[in-house]
């Protein structure tokens, strides 16, 4: 008689749910394991906010813009899928800084704008004197062992000083967090370089001693057919595992270490493990244990906009020196940051038009999501005449919104979430939870997770009975 399969649910097909139903499936078949991966996804595509648009010819990334080759588990992937041929490296090195009007460019090796050799501080312009003598300061001296988180914030004015913290370090650390350091844990942005200052003791010499993580050409890829060549590969392989249109309204614990899973409010699913691989924002609506919710209710989500503009050809009248702009908070702009697609990208290098990707929207902006269209065209434009002095109409533009899509990791979110760990494998044994909300922000960091958990959950339902 042959044995009844476990069944595992993962509920979301973006990065995480994909690249975890693709791991499972492997081992599945390697094992032969009695085991039935079912991914439910409430729409009717896959990727997340792996959203690539085909205009024309070309193709434009709405959500996530590229892929951090500093990371190493998003490349493995791809090397795996065989989809090397398709990517595509960055170019010209970083992007510009705008603050006080003007556009600051670090010619000097940097490492998220911080200058590798101390004494490159008197090349910044943008950092007054006592800045640059308060950087030199602060890098001399070896830090004592943090024993408890400290903000972004605190963290790196301790570290470079208060100025390089607020104009420099923090565009590029929270460009892809929509979030102030103010706020953020430094451990939430997963930055190698904080482990390694422990091993070396100031974060200039940690720096020093690891060039592979420096600013450079190569730092990001994508592919030349958009982000979702990826997320359409993993489809590829779970053709048979995908259910569309199934949206998960509640989890319930049932008997003998199963769950019952409410679809669409009209049908019901028994699983032996769940992974739930959703925004954050969606947690709290799947449980109804109290006990549980309690730990998602200090939850907090931000929202970003993307625009795409097309100007005609050399409209861009001062233009970055490097393959875009970041915008520090002090501007007073909608704009967060500014990629410069033609420049950073070779495949638009060649086009008869100058592309510029706009990403809009903070964690403490809520006005911004709430305008028109129109309104919000009418606010970047301006912004971006002061900016890069575009006067020029634009050809054509796109607009994307991601409402409540990025996490905001406020402080004390690592003992929080450790707790919440320890409840889940004592009250909820087969249970999991891994993507952006969970550990860190980016596709690299996704697929890190997901590689993990489908380990974990393998390894759960080997030994449960």
């Amino acid at each position: 008689m042959e044995k009844a399969k476990k069944r595992i649910a993962i509920i979301g097909s973006g990065i995480t749910g994909l690249t975890t139903a693709y791991r499972l499936k492997q081992q599945i078949e390697t094992e032969n394991l009695p085991y039935e991966v079912i991914l439910l996804e409430s729409s009717i595509r896959s990727g997340g906010k792996l959203f690539t648009m085909k205009f024309g010819d070309q193709y434009i990334d709405l959500g996530a813009e590229s892929i951090d080759t500093r990371l190493p588990d998003a490349e493995a992937l791809i090397e795996e899928l065989g989809l090397q041929d398709k990517m595509e490296y960055s170019k010209h090195v970083k992007q510009d800084i705008f603050a006080f009007n003007t556009l600051y460019y670090f010619d000097c090796p940097t490492y998220k704008g911080i200058p590798v050799k101390r004494t490159d501080i008197w090349k910044y312009d943008l950092i007054s004197f006592q800045g640059k003598l308060e950087f030199l300061r602060e890098t001399y001296f070896q830090r004592s062992k943090q024993k408890k988180e400290v903000t972004a914030k605190d963290y790196l004015a301790s570290r470079i000083g208060e100025e390089m913290a607020k104009y420099v370090a923090e565009p590029y650390f929270s460009k892809i967090f929509a979030s102030d350091i103010d706020d953020i844990g430094i451990n939430r942005f997963n930055e190698v370089i904080v482990e390694k200052e422990k091993e070396y003791g100031t974060l200039t010499k940690a720096i020093e001693a690891h060039p592979e993580l420096l600013d450079g050409d190569g730092n990001f890829a994508t592919f030349t057919e958009g982000l979702e060549t990826l997320t359409r590969a993993l489809t590829d392989q779970l053709e048979n595992t995908i259910r569309y249109s199934k949206k998960v309204t509640e989890i319930k614990k049932s008997i003998n270490n199963t769950y019952i899973i409410d679809i669409n409010n009209k049908e019901q699913l028994r699983v032996d493990s769940v992974l739930v691989a959703t925004d954050s924002e969606a947690y709290k609506p799947l449980f109804s244990d109290l006990e549980l919710s309690s730990y998602f209710k200090d939850i907090k989500t931000g929202s970003i906009g993307f625009i795409l503009f097309s100007f005609p050809k050399g409209s861009i009248n001062r233009p970055p020196t490097g393959n875009g702009v970041l915008s520090v908070r002090l501007n007073n702009s909608y704009i967060q940051s500014v990629v410069w697609l033609n420049k950073k990208w070779e495949h638009y290098a060649h086009r008869d038009e100058e592309l510029l990707g706009v990403y809009f929207g903070r964690s403490n902006d809520g006005i911004m999501m709430s305008l028109s269209n129109k309104q919000i065209e009418e606010a970047i434009l301006k912004d971006l005449s002061a900016m890069l002095d575009i006067h020029a109409k634009p050809n054509y533009k796109i607009i994307k919104r991601w409402p409540n899509a990025i996490p905001q990791f406020k402080l004390m979110y690592e003992r929080k979430r450790k707790n919440l760990f320890e409840f889940l494998d004592e009250k909820y044994p087969g249970l999991y939870l891994a993507g952006n909300g969970i550990d860190g922000f980016g596709i690299s960091n996704c697929i890190k997770q997901a590689n993990k958990v489908s380990t974990q959950i393998i390894d759960y339902l080997k030994n449960t009975k």
